[in-house]
């Protein structure tokens, strides 16, 4: 894994975020954590907005945030699933 500026949301409540954005953090990723209760849009703006290279979410919430990410043209972004052997884990890489 490339150390990269990952976006950490949910657009419902995920108390394991703060826990996986440390996980990140030691692996020497750049981690925005933005929470829980954020819609998919304010997710793929904030990836936008700091220029980084995937967002992850929970597996239940990576469709919508795709969808969005789909609907508004963003290249660039990709969207990752916080449980790496989900079978979303890269629904557009």
């Amino acid at each position: 894994m490339t150390n990269r500026r990952v976006v950490l949301g949910a657009i419902s409540t995920d108390e394991a975020l703060p826990a996986l954005a440390r996980m990140l953090r030691d692996a020497g990723h750049e981690v925005v954590l933005v929470g829980g209760g954020q819609s998919a849009e304010q997710l793929i703006r904030t990836a936008i907005a700091e220029d980084a290279a995937e967002i992850i979410v929970p597996a239940g919430d990576v469709a919508a945030v795709e969808a969005k990410r789909a609907e508004l043209g963003v290249d660039g972004v990709t969207v990752g699933c916080d449980q790496p052997d989900a079978p979303e884990r890269s629904m557009n890489g």
